[in-house]
């Protein structure tokens, strides 16, 4: 893990020494996703900028530093993140001078006419970012699954990007704006990554599997690969496989490491085969105060993994003052509201495993995505043979919210309605915007449809999280599951095989493949998601943040039956929106 940035002119040459300050601007804003930070490369015609901070994994030694060039000195690139192979690899253009992925990379990309292949091939979790001087192009890309992000705006005459948008901020090309249609539509869709916008006015995020380039004053974008979807079957043995050879890649690192521990299938999994390989990574668990909202049951089953193969757990316990006390420094941090409880959790559990020398933190997120939600609990999978109009327009725009989070959707409206947004137009954007990747995968069914949704939006909210709050603290979340190959083979299996529908049951298929890894209880243990506290102390103290806090833009309280209402969650959202819209000056 590391942070990248630069700048791409569109219009000439620039002056080097701004080029430069403008370099090291952007690396001290993403100092903490880095030991250290050589000096940016400014390309020999002066149109290209590239900086990096770097977190080094493998190959601690300053050979690996970035920006790194090819020995022929056309190829110059800055990468974020882990390349661990190529499923189809280029023979090596020179040889090799480190062990480290990002010389990796550069062998793979150095040269190439057209990246989609090659980065189609690729294995890993990254953002890159490469300037050929033969071609006089600079080329932008994010992984498969948008683990490792990448945005970018356009601006005096040029593409200016960062690992992260406060490093854009940074520089002063650009103002914190915020616009409140956008503001509204991004809280309404609440836990989904909406399309290539982000929070702020002007910034726009590479998406997963897309690649950007610059040149000839001109910029273009592609995508290079969506998985197929199919309906042949897929055999446990097929899936074990599979999962082996993602743990294998993953395996190696030069650092500490640590496991997040949930009690689940899937980071149980990822947890008991690491052991298995001799890596055995310090596991954690992260619970409330007291166990509030059930997160003692993640500890009793994380308790009996680590117990399985011997190894002390360590129990993070985040105490519900901690957790309002946080709200307005985390929302800072993921620079938009907080939006689930998790992001809290998640903060206060890096912070720990940082605390104690960990670099490396291996975990399960992404498998629920590829092998779970086939008992419509997640929007919009639903059961297949659920009525056609559960999958349409209609349900999307109008039904959403007030059958399934009708205080969320309440919040909302009103404040549409303070900002003069009009809400029917934020419910067609839902459409036109957000659910676009549901309907571009090339099926009828519905479930498989779902599934693709749930990987380009929901888990891309997901591995926005985690990376901005384990970066935090100079972490790299390495997630087993997002496996492009494995990936693949979540999408080619009939979705019926993945579950047998019977009460409780949740990721059969995958539970079958992997259950040697497992304790039994482990393997019977009903799915549950990351549970937030909603006891009174709880929602009293984040009553009093959010009405210390003020309304967001300043917006007056709402009507008292409205106010009264509000859970922890709605009171978390508003006072960490506050917090956040202050600081960008709104």
């Amino acid at each position: 893990m590391c942070g990248i940035a630069g700048f791409i002119s569109l219009d000439g040459p620039r002056e080097r020494p701004w080029l430069a300050a403008l370099g090291a601007t952007l690396t001290g804003a993403l100092h903490h996703r880095g030991e250290r930070a050589a000096a940016p490369w400014v390309a020999p015609d002066a149109t290209v900028m590239l900086a990096c901070v770097r977190l080094a994994v493998r190959d601690r030694s300053a050979a690996g530093d970035q920006p790194m060039t090819s020995p022929d000195g056309r190829t110059t690139l800055v990468s974020n993140g882990e390349v661990y192979a190529s499923r189809a690899p280029r023979p090596e253009p020179w040889p090799r001078r480190t062990h480290c992925d990002t010389e990796f990379a550069l062998q793979q990309l150095a040269g190439t006419a057209e990246p989609a292949p090659v980065l189609a091939a690729l294995d890993g979790m990254f953002a890159l970012a490469w300037h050929d001087g033969a071609t006089a192009t600079t080329t932008l890309a994010r992984d498969h699954f948008g683990i490792k992000p990448l945005v970018y705006c356009e601006v005096a005459g040029g593409v200016l990007f960062a690992s992260e948008p406060a490093a854009l901020l940074a520089t002063g090309l650009i103002a914190p704006e915020v616009d409140p249609a956008e503001f509204v539509l991004r809280s309404w869709v609440r836990m989904d990554a909406a399309d290539e916008r982000t929070w702020l006015r002007g910034v726009r995020a590479l998406r997963p599997a897309e690649y950007l380039v610059a040149g000839g004053g001109r910029v273009r974008t592609g995508r290079y690969w969506r998985p197929e979807p199919g309906d042949e079957p897929v055999a446990a043995e097929e899936i074990r496989a599979a999962f082996d050879r993602a743990v294998d890649l993953r395996s190696v690192a030069d650092v500490e490491r640590a496991a997040v521990l949930s009690g689940g299938v899937d980071s149980s999994a990822v947890f008991a085969a690491l052991h298995a390989r001799g890596v055995v990574p310090r596991p954690y668990v992260v619970r409330y105060e007291e166990g509030a909202g059930g997160s003692d049951s993640d500890v009793t089953h994380a308790r009996l993994v680590a117990a399985r193969h011997g190894v002390a757990l360590t129990e993070v316990d985040l105490d519900r003052r901690d957790a309002v006390k946080l709200v307005p420094e985390v929302a800072g941090r993921l620079n938009r509201p907080l939006l689930h409880g998790a992001e809290l959790a998640m903060y206060q559990l890096y912070e720990r495993i940082a605390a104690e020398g960990q670099v490396v933190v291996y975990s399960g997120h992404g498998a629920d995505e590829m092998w779970g939600y086939q008992d419509g609990g997640y929007f919009p999978v639903v059961a297949p043979d659920a009525p056609a109009h559960l999958h349409g327009r209609h349900y999307l725009t109008h039904r959403l919210y007030p059958d399934e989070r009708p205080l969320w959707g309440e919040l909302v409206t009103w404040l549409a309605g303070e900002l003069s947004v009009d809400m029917a137009g934020v419910r067609e954007q839902v459409w036109e915007r957000v659910l676009d990747e549901y309907r571009a995968l090339d099926t009828l069914d519905p479930v498989k449809r779902g599934r693709h949704h749930l990987m380009r939006r929901f888990l891309v909210y997901v591995n926005d999280m985690v990376d901005l709050t384990s970066a935090a603290y100079t972490l790299e979340d390495r997630p087993v599951f997002q496996d492009v190959t494995l990936a693949e083979l979540a999408f080619r299996c009939p979705e019926h095989l993945k579950s047998t529908g019977e009460p409780g049951s949740h990721k059969d298929l995958l539970k079958e493949a992997l259950g040697g890894l497992l304790p039994p209880s482990v393997v019977r243990r009903r799915k549950q998601g990351f549970p937030s506290p909603a006891d009174p102390s709880y929602r009293a103290a984040l009553r009093t943040l959010a009405d210390e806090q003020g309304m967001p833009f300043g917006l007056p309280e709402p009507p008292a039956p409205l106010r009264d209402a509000l859970g922890t969650g709605e009171l978390m959202y508003l006072a960490s929106a506050s917090a956040w819209l202050t600081r960008t000056g709104k």
